[in-house]
């Protein structure tokens, strides 16, 4: 019998954290560290045909982290160790970064984002850091948590702070604020640097009228 679920608006989080809560004796680290996962949603259902969850109008949240797409499907309402995907106008905010897309797939462990695959006809990234602001598009964005990098591949390009780089392969760390181009094995494609001094100087007089 298909189960249907609709308006998940009003006591749905308390539904999915009771769902979703570490079973007891687990590490103690663990439970200290960990955030409520909200999960809000216009509507969902099983889809008993490809043995999985479909959620339309979804938002998914964790402190400051918040995911945004018009379908999210999953094969289980799990966040321990799960990859969710999500479809149309999809955004992933986190602490000052933000991607959007046209589709991503989120890998959870431990009750936490670990990754993202995400495709878009570009993709999107944007960084607004302590120090630096950065804008970028690619074909496919890679976002790693562990290692703090967003990875952005296949007709690549970022502007930081007056500069414009292009090229195959860009790796941008988070926390360190810097950017990584790679031509990529095997490409014949060259890295290209667009340096523009107006911006660098408007950027050294913000600075001047703005010390830490």
């Amino acid at each position: 019998m298909s189960m249907v679920f609709s308006r998940l608006k009003a006591g749905i989080a308390g539904l999915i954290l009771a769902l979703l809560a570490p079973a007891p004796g687990a590490a103690q680290d663990l439970l200290s560290r960990e955030l409520p996962i909200a999960l809000d949603a216009d509507s969902s259902e099983i889809d008993r045909g490809n043995d999985r969850l479909v959620f339309r109008n979804v938002t998914i949240s964790q402190g400051a982290t918040r995911i945004n797409a018009q379908e999210a499907f999953a094969s289980t309402l799990d966040f321990a160790n799960s990859v969710w995907t999500f479809e149309g106008d999809v955004t992933i905010v986190l602490d000052g970064t933000s991607i959007a897309s046209n589709q991503a797939q989120l890998t959870f462990s431990d009750y936490n984002l670990q990754g993202a695959i995400v495709e878009g006809d570009p993709a999107r990234f944007e960084h607004n850091g302590e120090q630096r602001q950065a804008q970028g598009r690619a074909n496919d964005v890679e976002y790693d948590e562990a290692a703090g990098i967003v990875r952005l591949s296949r007709e690549a390009w970022l502007a930081e702070d007056g500069r414009e780089i292009s090229g195959n392969v860009l790796t941008y760390d988070i926390n360190a604020e810097r950017v990584v181009a790679d031509r990529g094995k095997g490409e014949n494609e060259r890295v290209r640097i667009i340096i523009d001094p107006a911006s660098l100087e408007q950027q050294e007089e913000d600075d001047t009228d703005d010390p830490q």
